[in-house]
């Protein structure tokens, strides 16, 4: 077997939850912690008898809050998990009142008590971190059922193996000390078109501009060695800023915990699996978010087979992404290449789009192992790659709604493959 050439070495500090650091390459106008504007601020005093329209006084007009409650029952047919609890069973757990909810949400007097266990705390959390209001009754239907524990996530395939050497967790060591979002969009409820062309503007992005497929990916993509997504993973610096991201190891926008692992569907095919757990007090929604890192190389042969997984759903086939996915071979690492995801939901309220404190989402690489001579035999090489993987990982959350279309146009990400 040639030699490898040296594979990303950790020099990585731990990050602790609560240490504030600096957050570089955003490139959007606004600030990540700014107070919500005086008509999207949560009320001062909040009670187990607080309603959802003392909460945001906007809640069905023009948020749709109703209907984000409705749609999503549990005990309904489409209301269950295939990991953790399922809704109906978090109900019970956390007298969560289903009749108060069909008999009280329409006209806004449903109460946070009437909500059960979780709401209450998650409100009066968010009010102290200055979370809008509107996004705080948007959140409340998932919010009322998460639990204090984290629950563990599915997998879309069954590994026939996995590897024993993983990669952390570890949090990631540049993360600011909260991460709030203000501008969380509308839902489209009613499928209005200006509506729908702000929620679903990452995903329908491809119909209104010139956009490349990810499945194949064009040599030029996968054989570049220009991309600046290149330097990012092996040199920790931003692609569009060139400056550093403030940290070795892992690295990330916003509080959050990184695990890496492999599994061998079969002796040709692998799933790079990437965990993340949102480690704050403050959800953050996923839509719009760049991710890349230095993996094993697939040859740009089958990107479009990866998946997503958010046990904090009502089911399993409901808001997962399409993505915008790269692989760009580094010629400096014997056998791998970097790869980048932008994820892009669609359709479903942003409430199945959201990290909840305290929980994870997953991603699923599906990777042609048979396209590469490098195999990776020893528990020493498997562990370097891990880590590697783990090291040059790094996660950008989009802010203000921009899409992070500058780092979309520095890397060449507008490659979409369906979900």
């Amino acid at each position: 077997m040639v030699k490898r050439r040296a594979i990303l070495k950790s020099s990585i500090a731990f990050g602790t939850l609560g240490l504030a650091g600096k957050v570089v390459g955003q490139q959007s106008t606004g600030s990540l912690e700014t107070t919500p504007a005086a008509d999207d601020q949560l009320p001062s005093t909040i009670t187990a008898e607080t309603t959802i329209a003392e909460l945001c006084p906007q809640y069905n007009d023009p948020y749709y809050v109703p209907r984000d409650f409705l749609d999503y029952l549990p005990g309904q047919s489409s209301s269950s998990s295939v990991a953790g609890m399922t809704d109906s069973e978090k109900a019970e757990r956390f007298d969560y009142n289903i009749e108060a909810v069909r008999n009280k949400v329409e006209d806004g007097t449903l109460t946070l008590g009437e909500l059960g266990t979780q709401a209450l705390p998650f409100v009066q959390t968010l009010a102290a971190a200055d979370f809008p209001a509107h996004a705080t009754v948007k959140l409340l239907p998932r919010l009322a059922l998460v639990p204090d524990e984290t629950e563990q996530l599915s997998l879309h395939n069954q590994p026939q193996s996995v590897w024993d050497e993983t990669a952390g967790p570890v949090t990631a060591n540049n993360n600011p000390a909260q991460f709030t979002q203000n501008q969380w969009p509308t839902d489209a409820r009613t499928y209005s078109p200006e509506e729908v062309a702000i929620r679903d503007r990452v995903h329908d992005q491809p119909m209104n501009e010139e956009w490349g497929s990810a499945a194949p990916l064009p040599d030029d993509v996968l054989y570049s060695d220009t991309n600046p997504v290149l330097d990012a993973a092996s040199q920790k610096v931003h692609p569009v800023t060139g400056e550093s991201l403030d940290g070795d190891g892992f690295t990330a926008t916003a509080p959050m915990v990184a695990e890496i692992k492999m599994h061998v569907l079969n002796d040709g095919y692998w799933y790079q699996y990437l965990k993340f757990k949102n480690v704050s007090s403050i959800p953050y929604h996923l839509d719009g978010a760049i991710l890349w890192w230095l993996g094993p190389s697939g040859m740009g042969r089958n990107l479009a087979d990866g998946h997503y997984n958010n046990v904090q759903r009502p089911n399993p086939s409901l808001g997962h992404p399409q993505r915008d996915v790269i692989e760009v071979i580094h010629d400096g690492y014997e056998g791998l290449s970097v790869y980048a995801i932008r994820l892009a939901y669609h359709d479903q309220p942003y409430h199945m789009r959201t990290a909840y404190p305290n929980q994870c989402w997953s991603l699923e690489i599906g990777t042609p192992a048979y396209a590469t001579t490098v195999s990776y035999p020893t528990p020493a090489e498997r562990q370097q790659l891990v880590d590697t993987m783990l090291d040059s990982l790094h996660v950008e959350l989009e802010t203000n709604m921009d899409m992070n279309d500058d780092l979309l146009e520095a890397v060449d990400l507008k490659h979409r493959v369906p979900n």
